[in-house]
């Protein structure tokens, strides 16, 4: 399979970072850049996303920009980038075309139904507080992920499939926008 930056968003709790883990797992060579981890390097200032201000757009802003850059010098090495975001698809856009202009991009939103994100976070045991501190966000991104979906994004409902299920329907999708990049990134 041809090496590519998969952009993978939707609402808290849908699945991103267990479809990234298998879709890592998949190339013989990715990397995983989970966008949560990048705002992590910040250790002093670092704005949060509730109540979202200026500062918090600044910072959104800054570690985008650097996982673009970051998934840049992978990708010329041969890696496989997998870029996990909780991110309005429009804005994500935005950042790919500045920064990730002619290159084989894959663009997948995970969007289960409201009750199933839902049930999903108030189960999941990954985070360090309480899962039910989310559900206005997660009510929030749900319903406007499903307004601002912009053309080229592979849309999964993956409320009823399975991490496995999941992954083939992005890596099979995802191989027919590679193949359609890299032969316009060959074309004079």
């Amino acid at each position: 399979m041809t090496p590519r930056i998969i952009f993978v968003s939707g609402p808290p709790a849908s699945g991103k970072t267990t479809l990234c883990e298998h879709l890592v797992a998949a190339f013989p060579l990715a990397v995983h850049l989970p966008m949560d981890d990048l705002r992590g390097w910040v250790k002093s200032g670092m704005a949060d996303s509730v109540p979202w201000t200026d500062e918090t757009e600044r910072q959104f802003q800054i570690a985008e920009q650097a996982s673009c850059e970051v998934a840049k010098t992978y990708l010329s090495h041969g890696f496989t980038v997998v870029i996990d975001h909780c991110r309005n698809p429009l804005r994500l856009d935005q950042v790919i075309s500045e920064h990730l202009a002619d290159l084989p991009v894959v663009k997948a939103i995970l969007l289960p139904d409201l009750a199933e994100n839902l049930t999903r976070s108030h189960t999941r045991t990954n985070k360090p507080f309480d899962p039910h501190m989310l559900d206005e966000t997660i009510e929030f991104t749900n319903r406007n992920y499903r307004l601002d979906i912009p053309p080229g994004w592979i849309v999964i409902d993956n409320s009823k499939l399975s991490a496995g299920e999941t992954l083939q329907v992005v890596l099979q999708t995802s191989e027919l926008s590679c193949e359609r990049a890299c032969s316009q990134m060959e074309t004079p």
